[in-house]
């Protein structure tokens, strides 16, 4: 693959990247009642899907850095969560799945649910009271999750065809 390629397609994913992650954190966002999905997560399990472990992993890092600057959540928890997440999928998509749809979604749902309940334990679990964190967990973070795996379908086709004219 050429030089131009690869950093043709670094740009559109970098570019992918920054406007999740300015419409996630600008206010302006697609959520359905009280699912706000993390776009960024998704555009990164299919990245994961298409690109090499060491990308992968690195991409992974790299947005959580990028999160944890504008994130109200603890210093470094988006890129310790993004770090493992994005490790466990590099792992699991290259070893164990296929690059099909199914396991685009299968992927990013295990992912967006291990991020989410991360979220919670760290965020929310003993924050307050028994009610308001059970109620956070199964009514904001479970259809997050799931909302953020149905996101994975777009970009999953995105990287697809960015990878093929590539010639991975």
């Amino acid at each position: 693959m050429s030089n131009k390629k690869t950093a043709l397609i670094l740009l559109i994913n970098a570019a992918m990247f920054t406007v999740l992650i300015l419409f996630h954190y600008s206010g302006a966002s697609i959520k359905i009642m009280n699912a706000n999905p993390f776009g960024a997560l998704a555009l990164l399990i299919t990245l994961i899907m298409f690109s090499s472990e060491l990308t992968g992993v690195l991409t992974g890092v790299a947005v959580g850095i990028v999160l944890d600057s504008v994130a109200a959540t603890p210093p470094g928890f988006n890129t310790a969560v993004l770090t493992l997440v994005s490790f466990g999928a590099t792992i699991v998509s290259h070893y164990l799945f296929n690059r099909n749809l199914k396991a685009a979604l299968t992927l990013c749902l295990i992912a967006a649910a291990v991020y989410f309940a991360a979220r919670w334990l760290v965020c929310f679990a003993f924050a307050g009271s028994v009610e308001s964190s059970i109620n956070y967990l199964f009514r904001y973070a479970a259809p997050s999750a799931i909302y953020t795996a149905v996101l994975a379908v777009p970009f999953f086709y995105i990287e697809k065809r960015l990878f093929s004219v590539s010639g991975r």
